[in-house]
């Protein structure tokens, strides 16, 4: 018994001398969390830094795909219409000015009409833009290069996706590269959205979300007017490259009005001006409310009259410009006709067009219409002079089959002739 005693007590004794021995290792648990609001704060603080690379990522995924998605799911361009004209009297040329009190000028008078006049020009020179063609390694904005290569624009319109300019192709036909230039000096990339090789006019497109905000403050679509209100001697004002430099100003009067360019299907009056020109001039002739009446293009003039500023009357190419603006193509048939006049009709020839030239290879050719030929409708509408021809031609578009009936003589006199066309066009 006292030996098992003995025992019980030496265990008991070396088990506190071990205790004793490893206090010093005794554990203590420490909350290294900081208990539940320190770690709440280190979720948020990883939550907001993922948060934010995210954002990053996906801002730098939306720019790239950005042209991308617009192209696919960006909303279609606004419809660009030309409003119609209101129906005026045309200004008699001669003989019929209303009398007005004569008003004794002075120096102070010319000076304010100097003033007035330089107004108008300026804001008209805000719708008015310049149209480059870039070739090779060429620098744009070299001087000599850009007097050869570009040409005066008239901004037409906003679509929402782009802004348009009209203006002739010739500067652009081997271009590389088109630049568009505004009032303000600055440029921008443009594409030729759609063009008419019979006038050899187009509408140029810049991009509008790249136009920057200085930019649109300093630019205005074009006040489109009317040539058929103007006569001889009305004053005018000429804005654009028509000296063969940008940014010129003339003043001058309509030297006449009675000119036409015979082109096909159809003919356009010519605005004719007393203003000194280049023989490569362009730009725009504006009236004294600044309205457009006049898309100046010396290569339509004369040998005789190259150096007077001259241009296509604004009321006959405004359905051109509308149906370009739309990237809708101008119909074409290839006629080259003139009106048959009251006094040839009474000698026993049909009302209509008179056929004077067919173009090779045009949809006219192809249908078999011919010189001497006279077209009396065009689709079931009757035509009887060569507007009315124009008119109906311009609602049809190109690809569509129309039915046009005339006359043609024969050796008993006139028989009736009937066509079926396919109407192209010349891009």
């Amino acid at each position: 018994m006292d030996e098992q005693k003995d025992l019980e007590n030496m265990q008991e004794n070396d088990q506190k001398t071990e205790q004793e021995e490893y206090s010093f290792l005794q554990e203590t648990i420490k909350d290294e969390a900081g208990g539940p609001a320190r770690r709440l704060k280190k979720d948020l603080l990883r939550i907001s830094c993922l948060g934010l690379v995210f954002g990053i990522i996906a801002c730098f995924g939306f720019f790239a795909s950005k042209p991308l998605m617009e192209e696919i799911f960006g909303e279609d361009p606004r419809k660009v219409t030309i409003p119609e004209e209101e129906e005026e009297e045309t200004l008699e040329e001669e003989g019929e000015a209303q009398q007005e009190a004569v008003q004794t000028l002075d120096q102070e008078s010319f000076r304010q009409m100097q003033q007035s006049m330089t107004a108008v020009a300026l804001e008209a020179d805000r719708f008015v833009a310049e149209i480059t063609g870039v070739s090779g390694d060429q620098d744009w904005m070299n001087e000599s290069y850009d007097s050869g290569n570009s040409v005066s624009g008239l901004i037409i319109a906003d679509n929402g996706r782009e802004l348009l300019i009209f203006a002739r192709t010739s500067a652009t036909e081997d271009a590389q590269e088109i630049r568009a230039s505004f009032h303000d000096g600055s440029s921008y990339a443009a594409t030729l959205k759609k063009q008419d090789a019979n006038l050899g006019f187009g509408i140029y497109a810049v991009n509008r979300g790249e136009i920057q905000q200085s930019t649109w403050s300093q630019i205005k679509t074009a006040d489109l007017g009317s040539s058929n209100t103007i006569s001889r001697g009305s004053p005018v004002i000429a804005v654009g490259k028509q000296f063969g430099y940008s940014n010129g100003i003339g003043f001058g009067t309509v030297a006449s009005t009675r000119n036409y360019a015979d082109v096909a299907d159809g003919e356009y009056r010519l605005i004719c001006t007393d203003i000194a020109a280049a023989e490569n001039g362009t730009g725009i002739l504006v009236n004294l409310d600044g309205q457009v009446v006049a898309v100046i293009d010396q290569t339509i003039s004369e040998e005789d009259s190259m150096r007077l500023v001259t241009g296509y009357g604004i009321t006959d190419i405004k359905d051109m410009i509308e149906k370009l603006s739309n990237g809708e193509a101008i119909p074409y048939l290839g006629v080259k006709g003139i009106d048959v006049p009251e006094e040839i009709r009474q000698q026993g020839i049909p009302a209509g067009v008179y056929v004077k030239e067919v173009e090779t290879d045009s949809p006219a050719m192809t249908a078999g219409i011919q010189a001497g030929d006279i077209i009396t409708s065009i689709g079931g509408e009757e035509v009887s002079s060569l507007m009315a021809y124009h008119d109906a031609l311009m609602e049809k578009d190109s690809g569509d089959e129309v039915r046009i009936r005339g006359q043609r003589r024969g050796s008993g006199g006139y028989v009736d002739i009937t066509f079926s066309v396919t109407v192209g066009s010349r891009e």
